[in-house]
Formats: structure tokens, C-alpha cells, sequence
């Protein structure tokens, strides 16, 4: 039976006329055309030809169906930034899934299977990043429905100005508002965990805007559950290793500190004035891609007169010789 349905899908699959078939198809097409203007006769086979001509059009390179330009249909949505090894397909029905390559351009009107996590950057900014297991469709440049597995999205404020990045699910719609949150399928109910931000969910059973540190479980589209979270720790790890890079090299250790802090959901305390001077004038040189964001500080702040201690919910900033940091 599998053999057969490849087979059926191989069968199916067309390969897009080249450029030279194109030049004589439309020469002879033309040439017809011309004909039929010389021609002052009706002729009652002029109609069949034509469709004749668009048939082999069709038929001999899916022109319009699965040929020529398919690869063009549908607006430019994000761009796949990283995988791991097992990757993102394009899912289809009547063929082969298409794996995608790091760098690839994914437009609207298409489905997606995630079997190794990865990273989106937003065509309008931010960037999204999708769990192994997942399944979803994009359905325009700025709405995503998640149909299986979980999603973060990370859109900082001053990104999406124009327009809102929404994300759909059975349970109605969630639009970020200057937002971090993670939205999973989980049987037949769907989670909202707001790290950043808010986010305002609309839905047939009502609508409301949720905050950051908060969990919402919604079944069908009714509000069933909701408590407070933290913003760091276990629930956010898997997100870690997907992380955007960040170039440090002739960057100011204060950026970099931030940008920690935001992707760790802590918030960054430093000590004091002399600590804070050395935040703002050490600049950094090297690289730590591929590294997560709490492995780069480790690696960062070694290189310093600094150190960096982290009690609940806080990146804490001061100097090395400082024997006993405060919580």
C-alpha cells in the first residue's frame, strides 16, 4: 500500500515547462492567432484548438497549478533562521512534503510540520519559534493557526506597528501587544502563557486581554482556567535553544545584558554606580553563537571584572570583589 501511494504521488507530480518549451508553445499559439485574424471565415474548430493549446499548456507543465511560479504564490511570511537536524517541512497533500532548507523564505497559504524545533524570523519583525512535533499554517503574512504542538512568539514593542500578529487556534484568536507568549495545544484545550506584554484573546465565548505572568487554559473557546507564572525558569526552557544570535562584538556589555535578561524573562538589577559605570563603557568582542542565552553570559561575564548572581526572577550585576551579593 505505501509503495502504491508513492507511486500515485510520483505519478502526480509535474515538473515546470523549461524556457524553450514555453518560447514554442507561445509561438505556436500565436501563430494560430494570427491566422484566425487573416482568416475572414469563421471556423467552428478554431474554439477546440484553443482549448487544445491550453490543455497542453497545463497538462505538459501544471503552467498554473504546479509548475512555473508555484514557488511564488503567496505573500513572503517569514524565514526559517534555524532547525535542528530532523527540520520543517512544507506539508502537501497530493505530493511529497518539501523539507526546507535554513534560509528559506515560507509564504501564506501553506502548511507546516515541525519534527526538529525551529526558529522564524516575522516578515514585519519579531520572530516566532515552533516546538518539535508541531503542526501549522500560515494563513496570511501576519495570522498563523497552530492546529498541534506549541509556539512562542516574540515580538518587542515598536515591531507590527501597522499591522497585528495574530495566532489562531480552537479557542479564537490571540493578538500580541508589545508580547512574549507561548501558545500549546494540549489534547483539546489550548494554554496562553504571557511572558511580556499582553496579549488580547477574542473569541465567540467573549474576549479579554491577558498579562504578563499569566496562564490561561481555554476549552473550545471558553475560558476555563487561569493562575499566575513565573516569567523564567523550566516553562520557558524549551524556547533556549532557538534563541536568536546576538552579535556582540563592539557592542556595549549594557545591550547585551538586556538583551539576556529579556530572553531569560529576569529582570536586570545592577549594584551600583561603579558597577553600573563598567555596564555602560566595556565593549565586547568575539562571538557566542550557538550558544544559549545563559551559556553567552557565563562566557561574557568571565571575560570581565564583573560577576553576575541570578536569585528569583533577577539578573543581579556587580563587581567581583564584592564578597557577598544581596538578594
Amino acid at each position: 500500500m505505501m509503495d502504491d501511494d508513492r507511486m500515485l504521488r510520483e505519478s502526480l507530480q509535474v515538473k515546470p515547462l523549461s524556457a524553450a518549451a514555453l518560447s514554442r508553445i507561445r509561438a505556436v499559439a500565436e501563430s494560430e492567432w494570427r491566422a484566425n485574424l487573416v482568416e475572414r471565415r469563421p471556423r467552428r474548430w478554431l474554439p477546440y484548438a484553443a482549448a487544445a493549446i491550453l490543455l497542453a499548456l497545463m497538462s505538459a507543465g501544471g503552467l498554473f497549478l504546479a509548475g512555473v511560479g508555484r514557488e511564488d504564490l503567496g505573500e513572503p511570511a517569514a524565514r526559517l533562521m534555524r532547525s535542528e537536524t530532523s527540520g520543517v517541512f512544507e506539508v502537501h497533500a497530493l505530493r511529497q512534503d518539501i523539507p526546507l532548507k535554513e534560509g528559506s523564505v515560507v509564504r501564506s497559504a501553506r502548511n507546516f510540520r515541525v519534527n526538529g524545533q525551529a526558529l522564524f524570523e516575522l516578515e514585519g519583525g519579531g520572530s516566532l519559534r515552533v516546538a518539535s512535533g508541531s503542526e501549522f499554517e500560515i494563513v496570511a503574512r501576519d495570522v498563523v493557526r497552530l492546529t498541534s504542538g506549541e509556539m512562542y512568539v516574540d515580538i518587542p514593542y515598536g515591531m507590527h506597528t501597522r499591522t497585528h500578529f495574530i495566532v489562531r487556534t480552537s479557542a479564537g484568536e490571540f493578538r500580541h501587544v508589545g508580547t512574549q507568549f507561548a501558545l500549546a495545544i494540549i489534547r483539546d484545550e489550548t494554554r496562553l502563557r504571557v511572558r511580556e506584554g499582553s496579549v488580547h484573546w477574542s473569541a465567540s465565548g467573549g474576549e479579554s486581554t491577558v498579562g504578563a505572568g499569566t496562564e490561561v487554559v481555554f476549552t473550545n473557546s471558553t475560558r476555563t482556567a487561569e493562575r499566575p507564572i513565573d516569567t523564567s525558569g523550566k516553562d520557558w526552557d524549551w524556547i533556549a535553544a532557538t534563541t536568536p544570535d546576538f552579535e556582540i562584538d563592539n557592542r556595549p556589555l549594557q545591550d547585551f545584558l538586556e538583551w539576556v535578561a529579556r530572553e531569560s524573562g529576569r529582570k536586570l538589577v545592577v549594584a551600583d554606580d561603579l558597577a553600573r559605570e563598567k555596564v555602560a563603557t566595556i565593549r565586547m568582542h568575539g562571538s557566542v553563537r550557538g550558544l544559549t542565552p545563559m551559556q553567552a553570559l557565563s562566557a561574557v561575564m568571565a571575560a570581565t571584572e564583573l560577576r553576575y548572581d541570578l536569585p528569583d526572577g533577577l539578573i543581579r550585576v556587580s563587581m567581583a570583589s564584592e564578597s557577598t551579593p544581596r538578594n
